[in-house]
Formats: C-alpha cells, sequence, structure tokens
C-alpha cells in the first residue's frame, strides 16, 4: 500500500497562505475558466505541501482538478472504497459532503475507516484511517462557488492511541485481578476513584463509595484491633506507609487487614493539595499466621509452666521414693542381721542334730531335724534375694567391670548346678563354650546371672531333658555384643507371660507343679535383667509351651574366637 503524506490541513485564520503548487495537478479540464479565482480562495483556506492529496470541485459538486497524489490515492482505493468519501477524479464529491457545505458555508471534517490493499512495505498493516478536510468556496457575495478539500493519514495516530488503549486496559485488568485495593481521594478526603478489588472485600460495588469519605470503607486500628487515629501524614498532606486498615467484609463477622500507603497529589502549577493516591496491600493472610504463632506460643508456654509445674511435683515424689528407698534398705539391712542371727543357730543345731554329733536321735527326730535344715536354708536363701534386689534398686549396687573369659564363668556356674542337674538326669553336656570368648563384664553378676538362668532351666526341664549354652556375636548401635543363650528342652514360657516374667514377683508357671519352684519368690529373672543393664546388656526371651525356652544374656563383646 503507498503510504500518502500527512497534511494536518489547517483553517486560512491560523496560517499564512500560501501559493497553490499548480505542477502538482492536472490541468482543468476544458470549458473550466475562471478558476483562478477559485484556486486563489483555496490557497487562503489552506496551505498544502506538493505531495498533498487535495482537489477542487464546482457548486454542483464535480471535481474540476486534483494533485497527482489523489489521483494515485484514488485510483489504488477504488473501487472499494468509492462509496466511502474518496472520490475518482472525474466524479463528483460526496453528495453529504456538498450538501453540508452549501447548507452552512462551513468546512466539513470527516473520519474514514478503509479496508488497505497489501502494503510491501507494512504487510501487517491492513487498514488505513484517512480524515477529510472540506472547505467551502464562495464569492464576494457569499456565494457557492465550490468546494476544496485534501486528505490526511492518520492511520499511525490511531495505531499509537489504540496501543495505548490496550495498554492501560491491560493495566486496568492487572488492577482488577490484584489482591490489592488502589484507591484516590480529593482535598477533602472524599474518594474520588477506588479499584474493583474493594467490591469483592465489601460484598459491593467499589462506585457507591465514590464521592463518600474514606472511613467509609472501614477504621485505621493498631496492630492490637484497637481504633487509631489516620496516620501523620493523612492529616498533614505527607506520605504515609503501611498503617493498619481494617475493613469488614460480606461475611458475618469476616475481617480484612490492609497495609494503606499513599503519597500527596498537587496540583503542578499553583501547587494546590488535590488529595492522596495510594494503595492497600491485603496483610490479612498474614495477620490470622501471626496471631495463630501467638496463641500457639500461649499455649506453648502454658503447656510448658504445667510441665515444669509437674516435674517439680515428680522431683518431690522421687525424694519421697528415694527415702522410702532408704528406709526400705535400711530396714532389711537392719532385719537381715537380726534374721541371720537366730537363723544360724537354728541352722547349726538341726545341722548337728542331723549328723548326730551329740549322739543318737530317734529316727523320726532325726526326719523333723532334717526337715529343719532344709527349711533354714530355704529361708536363708529367700533373704539374701531379698536383700540383693534392695542393694539392687538402691544406690549401694556398684559394679566391677572388666575384662572377662566367659568359658571360666560358664564353667564356674556348671559347677554349681551340676549336682542338681544329675539329680534330674539332665544332659548338660551341651554346656561346654570354646575358649576365646572375652567380654567387659562384673565377673561375680555375671555369674550370678548365669547360674539364676541355667537354675530355672534345671527347675522347669522334665528328667531326661537336656539344658546347654550358645554363645554368638552381633553388632547393636555400631558395638559389638555377646550373645549367650541359655537353652533347655523344658516346660517353656508362655507368650503372653514373657515380657512379665521379668516383673518383681512374677513366676512363669504354677508353682505347686514342678519340682520345688513352690519355694521361689520370683526375683531371680529381674535381678539377673537388672544386673545386665547395669553393664550395658540385656536379656531376651524365646520360648514356645512344651518345647522349651532360651534366654539370651548379650554382653559388651571384647573378642571372639
Amino acid at each position: 500500500m503507498q503510504r500518502f503524506t500527512r497534511d494536518e490541513g489547517k483553517n486560512a485564520a491560523n496560517i499564512a497562505p500560501a501559493a497553490i503548487p499548480f505542477a502538482s495537478m492536472r490541468k482543468p479540464h476544458s470549458g473550466e475558466t475562471g478558476w483562478l479565482h477559485l484556486l486563489e480562495e483555496a490557497a487562503r483556506k489552506i496551505r498544502f505541501s506538493s505531495d498533498a492529496a487535495f482537489y477542487a470541485a464546482n457548486a454542483e459538486g464535480g471535481i474540476v482538478f486534483a494533485s497527482s497524489a489523489y489521483y494515485a490515492m484514488a485510483e489504488q482505493l477504488h473501487p472499494r472504497t468509492l462509496e466511502r468519501g474518496l472520490v475518482p477524479a472525474d466524479m463528483r464529491i460526496p453528495a453529504a459532503i456538498l450538501q453540508f457545505v452549501s447548507d452552512n458555508c462551513e468546512s466539513y471534517i470527516h473520519d474514514e475507516t478503509l479496508e488497505a490493499p497489501a502494503d510491501p512495505h507494512n504487510p501487517s498493516r491492513q487498514t488505513i484511517y484517512m480524515r477529510s478536510f472540506h472547505y467551502p468556496v464562495t464569492d464576494s457575495e457569499g456565494a457557492l462557488l465550490g468546494v476544496v478539500g485534501h486528505y490526511v493519514d492518520i492511520s499511525d495516530q490511531v495505531e499509537a492511541l489504540n496501543r495505548a488503549g490496550r495498554l492501560a486496559e491491560g493495566k486496568s485488568d492487572q488492577l482488577r485481578a490484584s489482591s490489592d485495593i488502589f484507591w484516590e481521594t480529593d482535598a477533602e478526603g472524599r474518594l474520588t476513584a477506588l479499584s474493583d478489588r474493594a467490591s469483592d472485600v465489601l460484598g459491593k460495588p467499589a462506585i457507591l463509595f465514590i464521592g463518600q469519605e474514606l472511613s467509609s470503607l472501614g477504621r485505621f486500628i493498631h496492630r492490637t484491633g484497637v481504633d487509631a487515629l489516620p496516620p501523620d501524614g493523612f492529616t498533614r498532606q505527607q506520605p504515609f506507609r503501611n498503617a493498619i486498615f481494617q475493613i469488614s467484609g460480606a461475611g458475618e463477622g469476616e475481617q480484612y487487614f490492609f497495609h494503606f500507603s499513599a503519597v500527596p497529589v498537587f496540583e503542578s502549577v499553583t501547587g494546590k493539595f488535590q488529595g492522596f493516591r495510594g494503595a492497600g496491600v491485603d496483610v490479612s493472610a498474614r495477620f490470622r499466621a501471626e496471631d495463630a504463632a501467638k496463641a500457639a506460643q500461649r499455649e506453648l508456654e502454658a503447656a510448658k509452666e504445667a510441665l515444669e509445674n509437674r516435674n517439680i511435683q515428680l522431683d518431690i515424689e522421687r525424694s519421697r521414693a528415694e527415702m522410702a528407698l532408704r528406709a526400705k534398705s535400711e530396714f532389711l539391712a537392719s532385719m537381715s542381721h537380726e534374721l541371720r542371727t537366730p537363723l544360724n543357730a537354728i541352722l547349726g543345731f538341726s545341722e548337728a542334730m542331723s549328723m548326730k554329733l551329740f549322739g543318737e536321735i530317734n529316727p523320726h527326730y532325726a526326719g523333723y531335724a532334717n526337715d529343719i535344715l532344709k527349711s533354714g536354708q530355704h529361708l536363708l536363701s529367700l533373704i539374701e534375694t531379698m536383700l540383693e534386689t534392695a542393694r539392687l534398686d538402691g544406690s549401694d549396687a556398684f559394679l566391677r567391670v572388666r575384662n572377662v573369659d566367659l568359658a571360666e564363668l560358664v564353667d564356674k556356674a556348671q559347677r554349681i548346678i551340676q549336682l542338681r542337674a544329675e539329680a534330674k538326669n539332665l544332659d548338660i553336656s551341651g554346656l561346654n563354650v570354646q575358649d576365646g570368648w572375652l567380654i567387659k563384664a562384673d565377673p561375680l553378676s555375671t555369674t550370678q546371672i548365669l547360674v539364676n538362668l541355667l537354675s530355672n532351666a534345671v527347675k522347669f526341664t522334665e528328667p531326661g531333658g537336656s539344658i546347654g549354652i550358645d554363645v554368638s556375636s552381633r553388632t547393636g548401635n555400631g558395638a559389638p555384643f555377646a550373645v549367650i543363650t541359655v537353652w533347655d528342652t523344658g516346660i517353656g514360657v508362655a507368650q503372653e507371660m514373657q515380657d512379665k516374667i521379668f516383673e518383681k514377683f512374677v513366676r512363669g508357671v504354677d508353682a505347686h507343679d514342678h519340682d520345688d519352684t513352690g519355694k521361689g519368690l520370683g526375683l531371680g529373672l529381674h535381678i539377673s535383667k537388672r544386673l545386665a543393664q547395669m553393664m550395658y546388656g540385656d536379656i531376651r526371651v524365646r520360648s514356645e509351651p512344651g518345647r522349651g525356652s532360651r534366654f539370651s544374656l548379650e554382653i559388651p563383646l571384647v573378642s571372639s574366637p
């Protein structure tokens, strides 16, 4: 599409007349005389550049002459724009233009939107915008001699305005989509502008608040929620930032919180204050999160205070328990001394009677003496067990942990239970332990544990059964442990009792069903587990009723074969 030179076609009252560039026109048609006056009148009314698209027509609207640019423009746009205002040479100007000029003898300005042919210089341009100016030419008596006019291409200006409009529309969309509020007031503090976001918050159209004071939206508050005066800048016509402004929402009890900031607006020439232009940043979610965090902190502080009070109470109860434990230990120590003195006498005399050291006695009384001796020995065993339990539960327990040979400890424990095992015809060949297992433990306590476990194995294994020891190693928490498992083919332990048998005074079977187990207090396994834990080990059990038990003692391992 040819680009036509724009001319701002102004009234002669605003510019000086200029001569018409006749070289740029076609010659008047034959029979058209006296047009020099018409051209002179046109020169007085408008000024054209040499490439302006202009024409001159007579009083009937017939075009007398036109510039080369006009012919080129008309020929290029014909015929699609013929009916829309552009007239090819040798044609008439539109009747509407002629009628307006004839009736009013005034200038006629007309804007046209034209579909443009392909422009090799600007392929994306499909539409051009033209503005035409038409002026009446009259004689000295005011009679209409004709009409002159010219056309200006205003496409660039229109496109620039369209771009500006699209940009403004985009900004407006961004403001509407924003979670913030934008507002303006006049010098008296009345709202003159309010963004659509306020409608979502208020539940009413924002336009309803135009003309009202800013306070109609909500109120300034302190962070605590107490009413606050407007910021100093608001009253002093100065900028202010982050003033907290509360707005009641459409829902019942719904509150929104904004940080209001604004700058004053002054008239550029006089400096007169015109109002404020500001924005409100929605901080409701942040405030709610802060309030929730503070509430949680208060709850934590209350829980902490309650816990501290509870700890104080626990410390008091612990002190009482320690005092009671010490009193118990002292009582047991005193009682053990008081009980042992007469018990030793009973044991001594009953043993002497059984051995007939004072001479022959009636066989019937000899049986009584033997029963007294056994009962006294059992009573002494119970007293020793009670004292051992008290010692472990108190503060008197002391272990001498060192590296010891496991085989030696097992051999010592085996000798202690050997006679009882042989009396029940039990196979104890599996009690041999390979040399080379070195553990870190207290020798006496470990021997006591092994004796307790082996004694239970003997007690709860039927005559003709077997007991033994397996030794292996494992790693726990990065440290090696020796796993010493005492096994038997005895009656086993029920599943529901396997966790309870390590508690005080708990036994896994009926006391009257097996051998002499009724003489125990149910403290042996409790003492054994406590000793193992004091040596940084433990005892675990696996058992199935009728198929034997496996008690595993875990002790820190130094080396293995």
